[in-house]
């Protein structure tokens, strides 16, 4: 019965409207007096503070602050010209260049939104300068960003691993070969799309020493993912370290290297950059005790009876999970979604054997998926204002991608290996 009433709470106060933090405070309070009374209300003061004092989550800001300056800065102009060197000459041309420019500058930002906004500019305006319409140009933009969380760093497998006392180096090395993977479905759809709608050949390549110029000038920001890669798996720094090295060195691309970030740039990215790390911060504190309420009520050990009564099959349940996550992120926001799935999920997967680093990849996977299914996906969102279209517009146009995005989901959720093998073989202590 409490379990029914407590996810019932969250439902209703969601559809009411209540923003998503608010909405797990109201419910992680009015629980824990009417279970133990009002004495409870100090662990809630506690365990919101505790929720916020993870080191790991001082990467969040820096990641943020570095995706910010590189859009701002000039560096996404010069990732975007790489890509267009390396793909573009080829039928659907600048479509691929879009899934790459993403691939790489995923390396740096570790945000779907930074880069949907980012890199989804220029990709755009580029696309659609060439002859390919704006909602196809906008469906590409939008499904080639979700594979930003994906390759290392991440911003959401910063909060899993803080969350589920993961390492969170071997979560972004788990992320490489999924993210790959979802740039090549991508790509595949992209390449039956150039000739089922007669897409646009690129133009063809530039003279030596433009292609010379274009490279020399990039090099300086490409040499940003493999860096942060390096300092990790060395153990010269920690991802939270790196991050803060990312920043670093997105500001001097930006201002001395570029000379495109003004001061006043620079003032307003940092305050921007506040603003979205106050967003996500705010979640994660008040997800804290919605979490303890959740564990203490033995929640997790009920949902899982609940899922054995249905099959006692690993792959089953892990198909249910999958299902349940695609159905909610179509209405939740992904890092929302995340904070009030896990404390169910995790406990249960656990105990069914399933690597905690291997369910923080189908995880993050699924909230990236619902970050470009309608109605709440916020990728559409960004695009949509971007090109100045409705989401329905992209939304007509978007579901083969998505299906494709699910096919690599369910390779990764029964391949374990595809996403442990990299970590395994790196050293990390990750269990099967």
């Amino acid at each position: 019965m409490l379990v029914t009433a407590v996810l019932l709470g969250v439902c209703v106060v969601i559809m009411l409207g209540i923003p998503i933090a608010v909405a797990l405070g109201l419910v992680a309070i009015g629980t824990m007096v009417a279970t133990a009374g009002p004495e409870l209300l100090v662990i809630f003061i506690q365990r919101t503070y505790a929720g916020t004092t993870s080191f790991p989550l001082l990467a969040i800001p820096f990641f943020v602050l570095a995706g910010n300056l590189m859009n701002v800065g000039g560096t996404t102009e010069r990732i975007f010209g790489v890509a267009q060197l390396c793909i573009g000459r080829i039928r659907g041309g600048l479509a691929h260049v879009n899934v790459v420019g993403s691939v790489i500058f995923a390396g740096m930002s570790g945000s779907a939104i930074a880069d949907a906004a980012g890199m989804g500019v220029i990709e755009h305006r580029a696309m659609t300068k060439a002859g390919y319409t704006g909602r196809f140009a906008a469906t590409i933009t939008a499904v080639s960003a979700t594979i930003g969380p994906i390759i290392p760093p991440s911003i959401p497998f910063v909060i899993y691993g803080s969350l589920a006392n993961v390492s969170v180096g071997a979560l972004f090395m788990a992320g490489v070969v999924p993210g790959l993977l979802m740039a090549v479905s991508l790509m595949a759809v992209i390449a039956v799309a150039a000739k089922w709608m007669n897409l646009p050949r690129g133009e063809g390549m530039p003279p030596l020493p433009v292609a010379a110029r274009i490279v020399r000038t990039a090099l300086p920001a490409l040499a940003l993912p493999p860096a942060i890669l390096l300092v990790i798996l060395t153990g010269f720094a920690t991802p939270t370290e790196a991050a803060v090295v990312a920043a670093a060195y997105a500001f001097v691309l930006g201002r001395f290297v570029y000379g495109e970030l003004s001061w006043s740039d620079t003032v307003a990215v940092l305050w921007e950059s506040a603003r979205q790390t106050a967003q996500v911060m705010f979640i994660i504190a008040l997800a804290a005790p919605f979490g303890w309420v959740l564990v203490q009520q033995q929640i997790p050990n009920a949902v899982l009876t609940a899922l054995l009564t249905l099959s006692s099959e690993p792959w089953m349940i892990l198909l249910i999970i999958n299902v349940a996550l695609l159905v909610l992120g179509m209405f939740i926001e992904g890092i929302a979604l995340m904070i009030i799935a896990f404390p169910v999920l995790l406990p249960i997967t656990v105990q069914l054997g399933i690597d905690p680093v291997h369910f923080g990849v189908i995880l993050v996977l699924n909230l990236m998926i619902g970050l470009v299914t309608p109605p709440v996906g916020l990728c559409l969102y960004v695009v949509a204002g971007i090109a100045k279209i409705s989401i329905g517009e992209i939304t007509r146009e978007i579901w083969p991608y998505v299906l494709a995005l699910i096919g690599v989901l369910m390779l990764i959720t029964y391949v374990p290996g595809l996403s442990l093998w990299l970590p395994h073989a790196l050293g990390y202590g990750v269990t099967r």
